[in-house]
């Protein structure tokens, strides 16, 4: 959207619903997700409580079900469910309390009972335009003008779920043109290159992965000597030669590897910098998701409310997680990615990572054409993570339906985003799995290519 952005009534009205039942509480118990959005939304949300002057206890959480919402519930005054909940609306109208859904996946259904915020329900993609943390910095902005200074911290969700990439939009741009008007975000030129150390941040770079560089402190040495840059170097004092060679240098790499134009093009998007954190939303999230990709949630949450300890933490689960995504990815291009008609997969022994290790190999060195699926085994069922492109849903392809659907099929449960999406299958039917969700794919890509 262009400079003045407006936003929906009804996704205003429904901040304003929720906005009420906060100010009647005196104590709120808060169920976020773990990854950097979820975080990022739980940060928003407890720091604007804490200013309210409430009592709060809030729960990070790796799904929502039933088990999750009988523990977190019993007592409670205000239940406010963050990046989650939109999916589970009919069990939270039983809870025997007053209920906030704080979400922006797509929704089977409203409800009458529960305070539902979700822009999907005021005709806005909360898949492209409006994370979870910046639907919960809409709630906060409207309880007190204080709470702006908190837009880093949404900022971080939106860079976490790559709304970003392509430029932002609805809810997202509507936050950064407010934010930039109070001087506490601003919009940067995108770049190949890391922040900070060069040599540090192309060791500890999987976006972009380059292969023979990231996680190779011998590989970037030498690629920093070809371009005749000091290996002490910092890229924001970079000169405009040394940055344009190395940029031109790992651009090349990119390329023999496979990488295509389009995913170079993404990399190098507009980048959302705060001045108080002195740091990238992109950075923001990578050391909130590392948090809650190693079981660390507590420390990412204690990040978002200023504890000083928490970054010096967050910044080395970070290296740790770094490195395991790096070792896994290395498995994969040695043992390769196992190509259907319509789809790729690939085995993964580590569970955590199936999300980020989908998406980079589907970007940086397998078929960016094809829905990429990551199958790793917890007890007697396979998880599978899949990652999708923009160009991929151009052509017809919802992941999240395909997914739910065959999922269902063989068993088990499955869906999320028609660009990012899960599902649980019983051990021993994958490959039954695997093969509806190719047919679905291919199916789903014909009937767009007939109505076009």
């Amino acid at each position: 959207m262009d400079a003045g952005t407006q936003l929906p009534d009804k996704l205003l009205s429904r901040i304003s619903l929720a906005k009420a039942e906060l100010e009647k509480a005196s104590e709120v118990r808060l169920v976020s997700h773990y990854d950097a959005d979820g975080i990022s939304s739980a940060g928003v949300m407890c720091n604007a409580l804490l200013r309210a002057g409430k009592r709060f206890h809030a729960t990070i959480v790796k799904g929502l079900n039933e088990k999750v919402i009988a523990e977190t519930s019993p007592g409670c005054e205000v239940m406010v469910f963050s990046d989650m909940g939109s999916s589970h609306l009919a069990a939270l109208e039983g809870l025997d309390c007053r209920v906030i859904v704080l979400d922006h996946h797509s929704p089977q259904m409203d409800s009458e009972k529960v305070v539902h915020v979700n822009p999907h329900l005021a005709g806005m993609d909360g898949m492209t335009s409006a994370s979870a943390s910046a639907v919960c910095m809409l709630l906060a902005a409207n309880m007190d003008e204080r709470n702006w200074d908190l837009l880093p911290i949404a900022f971080a969700g939106i860079a976490g779920d790559r709304q970003a990439i392509r430029g932002l939009s609805g809810l997202n741009q509507w936050l950064f043109e407010e934010g930039r008007k109070r001087r506490v975000v601003e919009a940067r030129p995108g770049s190949l290159l890391p922040e900070g150390p060069v040599l540090d941040g192309l060791v500890g770079s999987t976006d972009p992965y380059v292969i023979g560089i990231s996680g190779s402190t011998e590989g970037a040495k030498a690629l920093l000597a070809d371009a005749g840059v000091p290996e002490d170097a910092d890229a924001d004092r970079l000169d405009v030669a040394s940055r344009m060679k190395l940029s031109s240098l790992l651009a090349l790499k990119l390329t023999a590897q496979g990488t295509p134009m389009t995913t170079l093009d993404e990399v190098v998007h507009e980048r959302y910098y705060s001045p108080k954190w002195g740091m990238s939303a992109e950075t923001m999230a990578g050391l909130l998701n590392a948090c809650g990709r190693s079981n660390n949630e507590g420390v990412g949450l204690a990040l978002t409310l200023g504890d000083p300890s928490a970054m010096e933490e967050a910044r080395a689960l970070r290296r740790i997680y770094t490195d395991e995504v790096q070792a896994s990815l290395r498995k994969i291009v040695a043992s390769g990615i196992t190509q259907m008609e319509n789809i790729q997969y690939f085995f993964n022994d580590n569970l955590g990572l199936s999300g980020i290790l989908s998406g980079v190999t589907m970007q940086y060195f397998g078929d960016r054409g094809k829905p990429t699926l990551a199958l790793a085994e917890s007890g007697d069922d396979i998880k599978v993570s899949s990652r999708g492109t923009f160009d991929i849903l151009e052509s017809g392809v919802d992941l999240a339906a395909a997914l739910r659907e065959c999922g269902q099929k063989v068993g088990g449960v499955g869906g999320g985003h028609r660009i990012a999406s899960g599902a649980t299958v019983p051990k021993g039917r994958e490959m039954e799995f695997l093969e509806l969700v190719d047919k679905m794919v291919g199916e789903q890509k014909a009937l767009k290519k007939d109505a076009g």
